[in-house]
């Protein structure tokens, strides 16, 4: 009988210990979602050319703005953000037009780091002797698509009409000057998968 007693309560006791860990690790494992379609706003750190730079290459920025849900701030201002040049098209090898595609995929946080599934956004056409590109401010309304003027002046124009979620900055030039988004440059991009951030 006291063989038994023992037995019993040595797997209660190994039974409570293994439920423990597993207890703990519900509580770490509490988030909060970022929706879908949610305007990630990223003013950069590190320049970009696409006359210098290639396909694959990360770039530093960071959370020009907190990104809220509920009124509660998740992702705070400052944060930092890293940004992948997906494409990268120098002027004279396409028919006179430089281009240059940014997706943020990174963001650092005092909570933890964070993989992000953003939307793809484009800059088309030349900037006016490499004059950077101080206010792109891409990334328009999902389903309808937005551009912005890059560096505005004569020949700038807006693109629409992209498709959810995508974002266009485009110049009637078609020179052979490059484009450049300089360091300190707004870029705003959309989650087109919603993101779980650690409380």
């Amino acid at each position: 009988m006291k063989y038994l007693q023992l037995k019993i309560g040595i797997v209660a006791i190994c039974a409570f210990l293994v439920g423990m860990p597993s207890y703990a690790g519900n509580l770490d494992t509490q988030s909060i979602t970022i929706p879908s379609g949610t305007m990630i706003p990223v003013r950069m750190i590190d320049s970009i050319s696409s006359d210098r730079n290639q396909a694959g290459q990360t770039f530093r920025g960071s959370l020009s703005g907190p990104v809220r849900v509920n009124d509660r701030v998740v992702l705070p201002k400052g944060a930092t953000a890293y940004v992948t040049l997906v494409n990268a098209r120098s002027a004279g090898k396409i028919k006179g037009r430089s281009e240059l595609a940014l997706q943020l995929n990174r963001i650092v946080t005092p909570s933890g780091t964070y993989t992000v599934q953003s939307n793809v956004v484009e800059f088309r056409g030349s900037s006016q002797s490499k004059k950077t590109a101080k206010s792109a401010g891409i990334g328009g309304a999902i389903g309808a698509g937005a551009g912005a003027l890059l560096g505005g002046g004569k020949g700038a124009l807006i693109g629409g009409g992209l498709g959810a979620g995508a974002g266009v900055a485009t110049r009637a030039f078609k020179d052979e000057r490059p484009i450049v988004v300089g360091s300190e440059s707004q870029v705003n991009f959309r989650l087109v998968a919603p993101m779980h951030v650690r409380k």
